[in-house]
């Protein structure tokens, strides 16, 4: 994949169970993730293949987080993932988990 396929930052479009909300991610190539804009987190992206990845980035609130865990694939200069996004109270106790698709589209 060469590496570049993921690196660099995106517009995606988040579908939740409630409607759609837009978000940017950021990808470096030491394979951290983050989530600018819809959000602030922070994790890790790893290549899971040709032209397929994943990526887990959490969000830290004083009221608990969000847990977002996408499997991503790469089609031209976009990609779409789908993945589980948890929310959790600050016990750490879960709150709810939703189906979470994200179509993205490169930005750099």
């Amino acid at each position: 994949m060469g590496g570049m396929g993921v690196v660099g930052s995106w517009r995606a479009r988040v579908g939740r169970p409630g409607g759609e909300t837009v978000s940017e991610f950021e990808f470096a190539q030491d394979g951290t993730a983050t989530l600018v804009l819809g959000g602030k987190g922070s994790g890790t992206w790893t290549a899971t293949g040709a032209g397929t990845f994943s990526y887990r980035i959490l969000e830290e609130h004083a009221e608990g987080s969000i847990e977002i865990a996408q499997d991503a694939v790469l089609q031209g200069d976009g990609f779409v993932s789908s993945g589980i996004t948890t929310v959790r109270l600050a016990d750490g106790s879960t709150v709810r988990e939703a189906h979470i698709r994200i179509t993205a589209i490169r930005r750099t």
